[in-house]
């Protein structure tokens, strides 16, 4: 439930809201997409789909025509999309053109940045270097990485990033590092992978600022302007009341990416937690991976718990903390595969995904009892 429409359920509960003011209220608090806002998404929903489209068409259409093509036919088709995508670029961005047609310019270094893949993809197997396949992914991040800062768009920099999280973990699958026990390869390229994820969302989170506080007393304000000017509100009769609710966590919103960038970081360090279940490793490279391990979910728990409150990335935490810990549990539980150890999990699983729901649960119902209007107003309440 958005807060818009739980500030206007809590209004009507406390009658604060006249129920003829609803519909004015929700229009006003755009609860309901207006026209403009369907407008608005299919226009880019569409604009999206179909630049995707386009370039995916031009893979597909090298790939279809292999035999038939000749070499400087399939290097003249990648060059010249990529030449006019670029000089495309290049008129929309003077100064008459540049915030009207934003979303275009960043649409096209995005079909740039695929077709330079593309490009790199095309010379290794039209000429055959024998290149390994991480530097195919390191020369693609490598070169777009200008277009990435130019053009400050989140699906290219997600790109950006899973090129560099491929590079890595293929060139760490064939490269040993010399100066770690081979028994903990495999270890330490999970930590790695790890660790890069985790500085890739940290930088997120402090990348995207989040929106403001809803303020629904200023609202209110515009919805009932017959309020007298000697209405006060409780927290001004209250101060204890005032700091309580000044100090609570305030709702957050999050850019869509950063939740995607989130994920990441919540596999490998899941990963990471439960990769030595497979193998008998040292006990130091274990103890040290679940450290590294339960140092993120006391990062996730402070930052999205008493810093701001985001169920999604909880539920992140939540999701963590069961696969864990049903790891560990089945490698003491499941040695004879006894069919009472597969009793014992079912039920743990059970009542550890139980206690995160109502935890969960417990979690909104506290943010919607911060976030509800605090303001008592004298007067014409029930017009």
């Amino acid at each position: 439930m958005s807060q818009a429409r739980r500030t206007i359920e809590q209004l009507l509960h406390q009658g604060l809201l006249p129920l003829k003011n609803t519909e004015a209220a929700a229009t006003h608090l755009e609860v309901y997409p207006s026209k403009r806002t369907w407008l608005m998404f299919f226009d880019k929903a569409l604009l999206i789909i179909g630049t995707v489209a386009l370039v995916l068409s031009l893979v597909f259409f090298i790939a279809y025509n292999w035999q038939n093509i000749g070499k400087m036919g399939k290097f003249a088709l990648v060059e010249g999309a990529l030449v006019i995508t670029i000089a495309l670029y290049v008129a929309l961005s003077f100064r008459q053109l540049r915030q009207r047609f934003q979303l275009i310019r960043q649409l096209l270094l995005l079909i740039a940045s695929i077709i330079t893949g593309s490009l790199l993809a095309l010379f290794g197997q039209v000429y055959q270097t024998g290149a390994d396949t991480w530097q195919l992914f390191f020369g693609w991040a490598l070169l777009i990485t200008p277009w990435v800062l130019i053009a400050r768009f989140a699906a290219l920099w997600l790109l950006w990033l899973g090129l560099v999280n491929a590079c890595l973990l293929l060139y760490l699958d064939v490269a040993n590092l010399q100066f770690i026990n081979h028994r903990l390869q495999n270890v330490s390229q999970v930590a790695i992978l790890a660790l890069f994820n985790f500085i890739a969302f940290y930088s997120w989170l402090i990348s995207y600022d989040n929106k403001k506080p809803f303020s629904a007393s200023k609202f209110f304000n515009r919805i009932n302007p017959k309020k007298s000017t000697a209405d006060i509100t409780d927290n001004d009769k209250h101060p204890l009341n005032n700091s309580k609710t000044n100090s609570s966590p305030t709702k957050s919103s999050l850019h869509w990416s950063t939740y995607v960038v989130g994920l990441l970081s919540t596999f490998f360090m899941t990963y990471l937690a439960i990769v030595t279940v497979f193998d008998n490793g040292n006990i130091w490279a274990t103890l040290i991976a679940i450290i590294v391990w339960l140092g993120w979910c006391g990062f996730m728990f402070w930052q999205f718990y008493q810093r701001r409150i985001d169920l999604l990335m909880l539920t992140y935490l939540s999701f963590s903390i069961i696969t864990v810990v049903m790891f560990w549990v089945g490698k003491w539980l499941l040695d004879g595969f006894d069919a009472g150890g597969f009793l014992i999990l079912a039920l743990l699983l059970i009542g550890m995904s139980s206690s995160a729901v109502m935890w969960l649960r417990k979690i909104t119902r506290i943010n919607n009892v911060d976030t509800a209007p605090h303001t008592i107003i004298k007067g014409n309440s029930d017009e």
